[in-house]
């Protein structure tokens, strides 16, 4: 091969590239949020009425207690068929710290949980998936 051509394909290659970033053959991403859960089994404590997680030094209300701006990042909402899910912000935590309450706001179970994440393959992420976790006696 001559060099000229040699010349003429590396400055159509380069050309090409540089045309494909300024047509828009990329994705952009929209600035938003989304929020990462997992779902806690706590069928083996019948008497549950209140769930408190910790993540490090941030955890949920506690039964009882207040959001403020420490505890609004994380939150645990019971589901209709008894079920718990737990709600972080953007993090996708390896472990969480869990407490179980009974009606009368007594702790009946304690117990640190290892979360198994599956992560978005999308282009522009989204949230994260977990199994869920069995809280055992």
């Amino acid at each position: 091969m001559s060099r000229g051509l040699m010349r003429v394909l590396a400055v159509v290659a380069v050309l090409g590239g540089a045309a494909t970033g300024i047509t828009g053959c990329y994705t952009a991403c929209p600035a938003i949020g989304y929020i990462n859960g997992v779902v806690v089994d706590v069928s083996a404590f019948p008497d549950v009425t209140a769930i408190q997680f910790c993540v490090g030094a941030g955890c949920s209300p506690a039964p009882g207690e207040n959001e403020t701006s420490s505890t609004n990042l994380f939150a645990a909402v019971r589901q209709e068929d008894g079920t718990w899910s737990l709600m972080f912000d953007m993090s996708t935590p390896e472990d969480v710290d869990i407490r179980v309450f009974d009606a009368q706001g007594t702790l009946i179970h304690e117990s640190e949980q290892s979360i198994s994440w599956t992560h978005s393959n999308e282009p522009c992420g989204g949230p994260s998936t977990a199994d869920p976790l069995i809280l055992q006696p």
